[in-house]
């Protein structure tokens, strides 16, 4: 008996060592598989209370980070997150009440991410890659980097000039992320949360690379981190549906006021449109002629707020009634107070993602073109030769709109055109957050 009490002594001695030892995982996210190409680097920035999950434990590696979020993300990054506020930022764009404010403030007296020529900071505009490249070749110590490192990527071309130096120097330093094609580093591409947790599990790797002016004394590091304030939803509401959303829902926060992807609106142009006129590139504003509130009263977005759309491709019309098409990827919205929130969504008009006119339009026209022109033209002669000039337009009526017809689906089709004030729908393809000021 003694031999097997001792015998079973060591073994459960042995396993509560084991188990000492054994790594265990903080991970509460519901959304990331173990073989996801990010997981470790998402694994450590959740860890570490870099990046927050959402209020349902989801991470959400597809979202897009915007300027105010990667501020706040680096200083923890950096271990500024908690340092003391000694000035204000000069943004125009920026008061006490904006959301994040103490992250850009403290950004802005480390010198850490820049704001733009109007004096603006932007913080709910999205960040893009190579302004992450740019903010990391920044931070970090000089070097002598060959430009031509950028090359080696099918893309290079597409780096802004003044991107090329800063993505040469995070590339040499491994301060990128270049998924899921490796030979492409898709520059001007908004950033998403899976990126930004490799750029920031890379940089806290390799923190001896940052500059010391941009890294926490110890007695900044061992203050502890304030907390994020907790978000949960207070209800949920409802916006008009004009009849193709697939969503209608609204999440209201104690932060924030969510409006949920394939939600619709209807905007309308500022301006008289011309497919002829534009080009790829070309930004379109719109604007919504009325405030939109849910049914249950709550507003969300003020009459006569901005909404601008960037054409993303233009096709020429084509014969065979092959009219011309126009894509466009909205991507902001800016409220009359001057308060800019991002907005993603797609033309949801008789074609979606499209804006053409109807394939109809043009045939229909020539239809009764050539019923007129025909009637006349064949009609006439017809009567006058039989003297009978009601069976002359009998037959030339018809045989003018067959005409008409054939000429309107066998000829080019028409350009898109679309007068000021003229309605479009537009249906949200991410979800849009209005914080609470």
């Amino acid at each position: 008996m003694n031999f097997r009490k001792s015998l079973t002594a060591i073994f459960l001695g042995f396993m509560l060592l084991f188990t000492s030892f054994s790594p265990v995982l903080a991970k509460e996210y519901t959304d990331i598989p173990e073989d996801y190409w990010a997981a470790e680097e998402i694994e450590d920035v959740v860890t570490k209370d870099i990046i927050p999950l959402y209020g349902d434990n989801t991470f959400r590696p597809l979202d897009r980070v915007t300027r105010v979020d990667w501020t706040g993300w680096l200083l923890k990054a950096l271990g500024l997150y908690n340092a003391p506020i000694t000035s204000e930022p000069a943004y125009t764009d920026v008061t006490t009440a904006t959301f994040g404010y103490e992250n850009i403030a403290r950004s802005d007296q480390f010198g850490l991410i820049y704001g733009y020529t109007d004096g603006e900071f932007k913080p709910q505009r999205f960040i893009t890659k190579v302004e992450t490249a740019s903010i990391m070749s920044h931070i970090t110590k000089d070097t002598e980097v060959d430009t031509d490192i950028v090359k080696q990527f099918a893309d290079y071309t597409q780096i802004p000039g003044w991107g090329v130096i800063p993505f040469s120097k995070a590339i040499k330093y491994g301060l990128y992320v270049n998924y899921p094609l490796e030979t492409e580093l898709n520059p001007n591409r908004e950033l998403n949360r899976a990126e930004a947790a490799v750029l920031l599990a890379r940089l806290m790797k390799a923190l001896g690379l940052v500059e010391d002016q941009y890294k926490a004394d110890e007695e900044v590091q061992e203050e502890p981190v304030a907390e994020e304030p907790k978000e949960y939803i207070l209800s949920v509401e409802h916006l008009e549906n004009y009849g193709k959303a697939v969503v209608d829902r609204v999440s209201i926060t104690n932060l924030r006021r969510i409006i949920l992807a394939k939600n619709v609106f209807k905007v309308s142009f500022v301006e008289p449109f011309n497919s002829t006129k534009h080009k790829i590139g070309d930004v379109i504003p719109f604007y919504f002629k009325k405030d939109v509130v849910t049914k249950e009263g709550t507003l969300l977005i003020p009459a006569n707020t901005k909404l601008y759309a960037t054409i993303e491709e233009l096709r020429d019309k084509k014969w065979v009634n092959k009219n011309a098409e126009v894509y466009l990827h909205f991507t902001n919205m800016v409220f009359p107070n001057g308060k800019e929130y991002p907005f993603i969504a797609r033309v949801l008009n008789n074609t979606e993602g499209v804006l053409v006119e109807n394939y109809w339009l043009k045939p229909l026209e020539y239809t009764v073109a050539g019923a007129a022109i025909g009637g006349a033209a064949i009609g006439l002669p017809i009567g006058a030769a039989n003297d009978r000039s009601g069976d002359g337009m009998a037959i030339g009526f018809p045989a003018g709109a067959g005409a008409g017809l054939i000429a309107g689906f066998l000829t080019p089709g028409v350009n898109f055109k679309a007068r000021a004030n003229e309605d479009v729908l537009v249906e949200l393809k991410v979800d849009c957050s209005l914080y609470n000021e």
